[in-house]
């Protein structure tokens, strides 16, 4: 199942102590603006994972990626290894995790930060000192289960030796040390922080788990009967509580044990990560490492394929999750009753949204799924926007049947995306939070593509998409209000530039 996505990956890269950059080991396309004829084209010959631009204007951060995936497992102080600038964002981080916890029902827990606090004479000397004392003092002072480090650019351009470090003091402290190598320089993918998040976990805290549960109750026969029928679903975040309810729904009614790993994992639930019958992916851009090493270390299958987004794509999802099973008929039984329900169910909002013109913008697979299933109930899409794309989206744009599409690909860039949201003019804009005020400003119509309280998958999920585009289609005074009263900070100039034009070969140095 998992060679059509992942080809000829290897997962070996425990032994070394951190993992290669995307750039090295999948390749990919960060910059990109054309149609979707030409991208394929490009994309197939090599030529698009060499474009890049003449001017950037934003991006994301390896560090702020690792940290979401880092900052959910419990009992856990975080060091940031760097100058101070790199704990901007830590505050809201904090609240967005008991957020989280609280709405699945877990305890909420204190978040607990240090920052090394690098100066210009670390710069010269070496920060590794400043690590020590933190490391030290954490373990004494709060006692944590983990300690995980985050290495920041300066670290890495100086060339402390963190992961030394890590191994001097574990025999010292009881915690377990994580170092995580997410030095944002390294790399022009911002996902490759996944990567060193993932790396972190499988090299220093997943461990071969204990015979008996943690209750001590559990038999033999019965641990084996429970583990032949465990899904393990990663989510890292891409999925919210409600989307996880759904999913397990799903799961269980195929009469298998769904199990949601590893946000807001334990140590020992991250030892028992192994325990599984297969191992399913939400995303692949934040799991395919995680789940090639898991594999390499314990032989469990895995499945890497579509976000269970829209209609047919959660059907494709379950499909080939009962397919491992041999549960064919049983799925093909779930599909019909859920398909003939979410149909009926979503008639009046697809009256709606019939025939009205939808730009979609976020990450590579999310959407696409989220544009299919648009597509599907009579929506044109005018467009779609990637943070970036590699081959684990090429099956999908394969399967786009609109040559003439256009496509841009840009982790941030707002001043290409509102140029070309201006030119195309859709009736509704979905894509990531952050993006909905300069769309807004605009006059377009627009909902967020992802939120942590929100259901976008399975058919659930796919209701709430329905009825969320067919509410805000409903009334445009908001957003026509704001167009008229507001303005761009852009110039005339560059509104008036085919950004295209920003796009070129090669590196720029």
């Amino acid at each position: 199942m998992a060679n059509l996505l992942t080809g000829d990956l290897k997962y070996d890269y425990l032994s070394v102590d951190e993992p290669p950059v995307r750039d090295e080991r999948i390749g990919g396309c960060t910059a990109y603006f054309g149609c979707c004829s030409g991208l394929k084209e490009d994309f197939r010959k090599g030529c698009a994972q060499a474009l890049n631009r003449k001017f950037s204007q934003s991006g994301g951060c390896q560090l702020m990626l690792a940290m979401g995936i880092i900052n959910t497992i419990s009992n856990i102080v975080t060091i940031i290894h760097s100058p101070l600038g790199c704990c901007s964002n830590l505050a809201g981080m904090a609240g967005v995790r008991n957020i989280s916890r609280a709405s699945r029902g877990l305890k909420t827990e204190n978040q607990t930060f240090i920052h090394t606090n690098l100066d210009e004479l670390d710069v010269v000397n070496g920060g590794i000192e400043k690590l020590r004392r933190a490391i030290l003092y954490a373990d004494k002072e709060y006692q944590p289960e983990v300690i995980a480090i985050m290495n920041g650019c300066v670290p890495g351009v100086i060339g402390d030796d963190v992961d030394g470090l890590v191994r001097e003091l574990q025999p010292k402290v009881s915690a377990r040390l994580v170092p995580v190598h997410c030095e944002g320089f390294k790399s022009r993918f911002v996902s490759s922080g996944y990567d060193a998040a993932n790396h972190g976990i499988l090299k220093y805290l997943i461990r071969e788990p204990k015979d008996t549960d943690e209750s001590g109750t559990e038999t033999e026969y019965e641990s084996k009967e429970r583990i032949s029928k465990t899904v393990n679903i990663f989510n890292v975040g891409s999925n919210s509580h409600k989307d996880e309810l759904e999913l397990s729904r799903l799961i269980k009614k195929l009469g298998l044990i769904p199990r949601i790993v590893p946000l807001h994992a334990s140590v020992y639930d991250l030892d028992r990560l192994g325990e599984a019958a297969l191992n399913v992916s939400i995303c692949a851009t934040h799991d395919d490492y995680m789940l090639g090493h898991l594999k390499e270390r314990y032989g469990t299958e895995y499945v890497l394929d579509v976000l269970p987004i829209g209609i047919n794509c959660t059907n494709r999802w379950l499909r080939k999750i009962a397919g491992h099973f041999h549960l064919e008929k049983e799925v093909e039984e779930l599909i019909e009753e859920e398909t003939r329900e979410l149909i009926k169910a979503i008639e009046p909002f697809v009256k709606v949204l019939k025939g009205k013109r939808a730009f979609v913008g976020g990450g590579e697979t999310r959407i696409l799924t989220t544009a299919d299933f648009y597509r599907s109930i009579g929506m044109e899409i005018v467009g779609i926007k990637s943070h970036n794309l590699d081959r684990f989206v090429q099956y999908l744009l394969d399967e786009i049947d609109n040559p003439h599409l256009p496509v841009e690909v840009a982790a941030g860039q707002p001043a290409e995306e509102l140029n070309l949201l201006k030119r195309l003019k859709p009736d509704i804009y979905i894509g990531h939070i952050g993006a909905n005020g300069w769309v807004t400003k605009l006059g377009i119509p627009n909902i967020p593509l992802f939120g942590t309280t929100i259901n976008y998958m399975g058919y659930s999920g796919a209701y709430e998409l329905a009825r969320r585009a067919a509410r805000a289609l409903k009334n445009t005074i908001f957003s026509k209000n704001i167009s008229q009263n507001t303005e761009l900070p852009l110039s005339d100039e560059w509104m008036q530039t085919y950004p295209k034009k920003n796009i070129v070969r090669g590196a720029l140095f």
